[in-house]
């Protein structure tokens, strides 16, 4: 069986999660089948050898100048379509709906008619862009199955036509192996709260900000994870804001690569997402802390509300509530059976060897 993955930026650093997930993916897949895999041409190469025995094709360019990203737009239209003659391939497995990604599949569709399309959704900010949605809507008959990460994505997949036998739950691609040692629960700082997200507003960084400084007995630290010039803007507005605010108690860490020993020592983790309409549905960080035995603050969106049980593995808090947060820190901050409670969660959640698994089953399905 042949199958081709479209698979954002696959080259290192492998700290976006969509990518990891992606990575995985391919290895399981690559053990299963004849995989090739299109993705972004990295601007400087560099070994890697995570991508070993991974077939890359890096027929897709990026450039932050928009006049010469319209040209790369119909240069990857034309080389991935010769790129599936050449390979006689007709199953492509799209993870995530990235707009780089929409030219080429254009061409697919109008040039090479037997080609059919599985959709891995990461979020609802793939599906409220206006141009993303009628894409899926007008091309809706290639689509034979669109895979979600979360069910809340359910009824937003629904609401384009898609019926309930088309849309298949899988959760995220998790390398358990990373978390094998157990963290010693009582060497926690439990005066210290993480908070490690992206920078921009919607993550809860300004929240976190005003939480630091109605808890000035709390150490803070913000580990930010990847950085590039848009993220370089948004800390400096950040940075600007605590300074204004005058708060001492925030120590900011850049270009966390490895969460592991960080989350072994902190007294708890705080997601205060904000908005629904984030890349990530699903925040990998929650999974990462419930591993390390660290209890887990989310604020009461409803995708986290269907992923956790409040005061059994983590604490659900208000939206934009900071004294009903700070209620709740004061109380089960480092609270030992909850976080016991987290980490059975996290054993309980499937390793991406099961994942894989099932996404085979579905190119398997189609291929037949």
């Amino acid at each position: 069986m042949k199958l081709a993955l479209f698979a954002q930026c696959m080259y290192a650093p492998w700290i976006e999660w969509i990518k990891n997930n992606s990575l995985l993916l391919a290895k399981e897949l690559n053990q299963k089948l004849d995989l090739e895999i299109i993705s972004h041409k990295p601007h400087k190469h560099t070994d890697d050898a995570s991508l070993k025995d991974l077939k890359i094709n890096y027929l897709l360019n990026l450039s932050d100048n928009p006049y010469l990203q319209l040209r790369y737009f119909l240069a990857w239209a034309v080389r991935t379509l010769l790129f599936a003659y050449k390979k006689k391939i007709t199953l492509f497995s799209i993870q995530y709906l990235e707009t780089s990604f929409l030219c080429p599949l254009l061409f697919l569709i109008l040039f090479k008619w037997n080609t059919q399309f599985v959709l891995t959704l990461y979020s609802t900010d793939e599906l409220k862009i206006t141009y993303k949605r009628r894409f899926l809507q007008c091309f809706k008959y290639k689509f034979k199955k669109v895979v979600i990460i979360s069910e809340y994505l359910r009824e937003e997949v629904k609401k384009i036509w898609f019926k309930d036998s088309e849309i298949e739950y899988i959760p995220l691609s998790y390398d358990k192996s990373r978390y094998s040692l157990l963290a010693d629960f009582e060497k926690r700082e439990k005066k210290t709260i993480l908070f490690s997200a992206w920078i921009v507003k919607e993550a809860g960084s300004f929240f976190m900000v005003d939480l630091a400084e109605a808890m000035p007995e709390y150490e803070f630290i913000f580990a930010l994870r990847q950085f590039n010039k848009k993220s370089e803007d948004e800390l400096k507005i950040l940075t600007e804001y605590i300074s204004r605010k005058q708060v001492k108690n925030i120590e900011i860490r850049r270009n966390i690569y490895n969460m592991e020993e960080l989350l072994w020592s902190v007294g708890c983790l705080i997601l205060p997402l904000q908005d629904i309409h984030i890349k990530m549905l699903i925040p990998v960080a929650l999974l990462e802390a419930m591993a390390r035995w660290t209890i887990c603050f989310v604020s009461d969106l409803p995708n986290l509300e269907l992923l956790v049980q409040d005061r059994e593995n983590a604490i659900i808090f208000k939206k934009d509530n900071i004294y009903n947060l700070r209620e709740k820190i004061e109380e089960y901050i480092c609270n030992k059976s909850i976080s016991l409670e987290a980490y059975q969660f996290w054993r309980d959640f499937p390793n991406y060897h099961s994942i894989g698994q099932k996404y085979f089953n579905i190119i398997q399905a189609l291929q037949w």
